[in-house]
């Protein structure tokens, strides 16, 4: 698979989808409950030297990654990048989900893997041509 520079459509997508998750992280590490997946815990749990810390600091990484696959634009850093926002939202949405917290968080994970999953199918049609 060569190594080309991806159009704004692709890079725009990843990188929109990358500053929503930013924006939904960095607030959060000022006060966990504010964000969806962080929302129902409380006491230990919800500090960030625990749960929340470490969910915030794995969303933080894999929305830099996806940003600078975005920045980059080439086909490698590009699709790392949407699989990094693709697992992440999707995981989190089945896990909510299937805990019986079919809220908010888990309709954004929803929608925000889709539209990754739709940024890495673009990557790979636009890398095969």
């Amino acid at each position: 698979m060569a190594q080309e520079k991806h159009g704004y459509v692709v890079r725009g997508l990843l990188g929109l989808l990358a500053l929503v998750m930013l924006l939904f992280t960095l607030p959060a590490y000022l006060d966990p409950s504010s964000n969806p997946g962080l929302a129902k815990l409380s006491g230990e749990t919800a500090s960030l030297g625990s749960v929340a810390g470490a969910f915030l600091a794995r969303q933080l990484v894999l929305a830099l990654i996806a940003l600078y696959g975005a920045v980059k634009g080439t086909t490698q850093p590009v699709l790392i990048g949407a699989f990094g926002m693709a697992f992440l939202n999707l995981h989190d949405a089945v896990f909510l989900s299937a805990f019986g917290n079919i809220g908010p968080g888990a309709i954004a994970g929803l929608i925000l893997g889709g539209l990754a999953l739709v940024a890495m199918a673009l990557t790979w049609r636009e890398a095969r041509v």
